[in-house]
């Protein structure tokens, strides 16, 4: 079964009450073995930006722990300057995916340490009765890729390098032929 959080009152953290996804004011909980088990970091939050949801991945993307991010953490510290308000932007808007939806969008992720990640993000705007009442975003980590990316880019200059010197061997080979070829036929 999978269990959700929510909030029963404006004064009740969300992490206070766990009720059935039965509910209509429910966002996930973090120890759904479907979120918690994600390649990518999950993370939902409310309007005020307080995480609601932080699974494994965004533990290990992000450096702070599941309690940091749902007892202190806002969704804005994860987005330098203002890219927050940049997303939701384009959450907002009907040219990004659709209203309600981010597909594929690059951008940098704050870890803990500082250290600015570029991320492939996913983000859904939840509502309830027409009204916004959460987003989640699935952040995709891109540095494994960028690397991969970087080393095939060195890869194939070095093909291209080989393949030009294998070019001036062969033209280096065919006027030295050239060459002998009068002289071969002086010589005899």
């Amino acid at each position: 079964m999978i269990y959700k959080r929510v909030s029963v009152c404006g004064n009740c953290p969300a992490k206070q009450v766990i009720q059935t996804h039965n509910h209509s004011h429910t966002i996930w909980n973090t120890q759904d073995n479907t979120l918690d088990s994600a390649v990518d970091a999950v993370i939902a939050a409310d309007t005020t930006g307080r995480i609601l949801l932080f699974n494994n991945a965004a533990v290990e993307i992000s450096g702070y722990s599941v309690e940091e991010a749902l007892s202190s953490l806002n969704i804005r510290e994860f987005y330098s300057g203002g890219r927050a308000r940049e997303v939701m932007r384009k959450l907002r808007s009907e040219e990004y995916g659709g209203r309600g939806k981010l597909r594929e969008y690059h951008i940098d992720f704050m870890s803990k340490q500082g250290e600015q990640i570029p991320i492939s993000l996913y983000a859904s705007i939840i509502y309830e009765n027409g009204k916004e009442v959460a987003t989640i975003g699935f952040f995709h980590d891109l540095r494994k890729r960028i690397q991969i990316q970087k080393e095939l880019e060195k890869t194939q200059i070095q093909l291209m390098q080989s393949e030009k010197m294998a070019s001036l061997g062969k033209l280096a080979a065919g006027v030295a032929h050239q060459l002998n070829n009068p002289l071969g036929g002086i010589t005899l």
